[in-house]
């Protein structure tokens, strides 16, 4: 087992803690972190994903059972359409059928999808018990397993999303990223979490393009590689949830850049978009705006493009209507309001656009 890095938040309101681990050779080692040796817990609930068990799950239960606590163990259908809150009462049943108690742990294995729902299930089950996430996606290591945001979205139809319309801020107690597992990922999946990156670069101009390539061709790259870049986008995060935990001094919002618009994208796409190429078109369309209302520069707003373009990211949504994804936009949780981009590393959060400058940037990133 190799810890590459460590890391701790503290949300002083709630007197939360927060512990991220980067390594490899983890899953095997689960039982091995002093966290699940100190013995504090009744019970364990595994929350994963059917694809991700299929890789992963023994590995990870096998490791738990010597910990000897009852465990029990939920598998949830790969994809957004498992954020369905429909869904909630069937993915929980198999919790209560076990010794659920609130000193029970809830662990998420899988995406951001799974680390999503179970963050919400356990800040809800008995009113709250323990989280901890176990990322397997570099979505997840990256983002989507950071900083407590946890829900499910709301289908209005089978053709309209809702994006995390039902959730709650709360800390994960641990956040166990393996970097091995980035191995086992698909093509579609590494474009998937290099979309959020594209977003740390723009709006904080780190990492740099050419730890975006090397995260392009990430099985080409050593586990020290890949971990040194994503404990970089995760401190990122993690210094901007420190200051501003639950969303309320405008310093968060600052990581929903690309996200106001991508997120109705994303919704209006109905699963036929992942959420890291939305977000790389919504950074486009956020420099768009950013140009449009003399923020930036044309040479600025095209050199983020073109980069985006070189790391064979969408700059572009096909087959929406302007129209559908402007009323997706009046469900986003920021009142209407915009991240934009004055420079590489320098954002300006709470800007409100004139909806006809809105409509045109959608009608430039439609095909």
């Amino acid at each position: 087992m190799h810890i590459f890095s460590e890391q701790k938040i503290t949300v002083k309101q709630k007197e939360e803690h927060s512990n991220m681990l980067v390594g490899s050779d983890l899953l095997d080692n689960v039982h091995k972190i002093p966290f699940f040796e100190e013995d504090q817990f009744s019970s364990f609930l595994l929350l994963v994903d059917e694809n991700v068990y299929a890789l992963y799950g023994k590995r990870v239960l096998s490791a738990l059972k010597k910990l000897k606590r009852p465990i029990s163990v939920s598998c949830i259908p790969q994809g957004e359409k498992s954020k369905n809150f429909e869904n909630a009462g069937k993915f929980l049943k198999p919790f209560f059928r076990s010794t659920l108690t609130r000193e029970s742990c809830l662990i998420s294995l899988g995406g951001g999808v799974t680390t999503d729902i179970g963050g919400f299930f356990a800040s809800i089950l008995l009113r709250g018990i323990a989280a901890v996430h176990i990322p397997t996606t570099l979505l997840g290591q990256i983002d989507a397993g950071l900083g407590g945001k946890s829900g499910m979205d709301f289908w209005a139809s089978d053709g309209l999303m809702y994006k995390n319309m039902i959730g709650k801020i709360e800390q994960p107690y641990l956040v166990v990223s393996d970097v091995d597992t980035l191995s086992s990922l698909p093509p579609s999946e590494i474009k998937n979490g290099l979309g959020e990156m594209v977003k740390y670069w723009a709006g904080w101009g780190t990492p740099s393009i050419a730890q975006l390539a090397k995260i392009r061709d990430l099985k080409g790259q050593d586990a020290q590689t890949r971990a040194e870049i994503i404990t970089l986008c995760q401190k990122i995060k993690l210094d901007i949830v420190k200051n501003d935990p639950f969303e309320t001094k405008g310093e968060r919002q600052k990581l929903n850049l690309g996200h106001t618009i991508g997120h109705a994208l994303e919704g209006v796409a109905a699963g036929k978009l992942s959420h890291g190429e939305a977000v790389s078109i919504g950074v486009v369309a956020a420099a768009k705006l950013s140009q449009s209302i003399g923020f930036l520069t044309k040479e600025k707003a095209y050199y983020i493009e073109d980069t985006i373009t070189s790391l064979g990211l969408p700059t572009r949504a096909e087959k929406m209507q302007v129209k559908k994804v402007f009323s997706a936009l009046s469900f986003d949780k920021k009142s209407g309001t915009f991240v934009l981009i004055r420079d590489i590393g320098k954002l300006e959060t709470g800007v409100r656009v004139d909806t006809t400058l809105v409509r045109r940037v959608l009608a430039e990133i439609m095909l």
